[in-house]
């Protein structure tokens, strides 16, 4: 992961981090979607959860997981510095 993309997610990271046995219980293989410091809710595909990330948060950072995966970072640079519109 970026410095920088760290350094926007990091209160997001912090909350997977410390509870994520936890959710890994409760949604196995499931998507989790974070904003701040609370699990937003649970997702059958990666799909469903960035479209609710968007829908909810436009260009805000928010962290998207896989329970029990390992890290992987997945960034849009072009919809956060605003070359790419999002549908609401």
């Amino acid at each position: 992961m970026t410095d920088s993309a760290q350094g926007l997610l990091k209160a997001e990271i912090a909350y997977y981090d410390e509870h994520a046995k936890e959710l890994l219980l409760k949604y196995p293989n499931r998507f989790v979607l974070i904003h701040d410091d609370q699990l937003i809710g649970d997702f059958e595909s990666r799909a469903e959860a960035v479209a609710e990330g968007v829908r909810l948060y436009g260009r805000s950072p928010f962290l998207i997981r896989r329970t029990g995966d390992k890290q992987i970072v997945l960034t849009a640079p072009a919809l956060s510095l605003g070359l790419l519109q999002c549908q609401r």
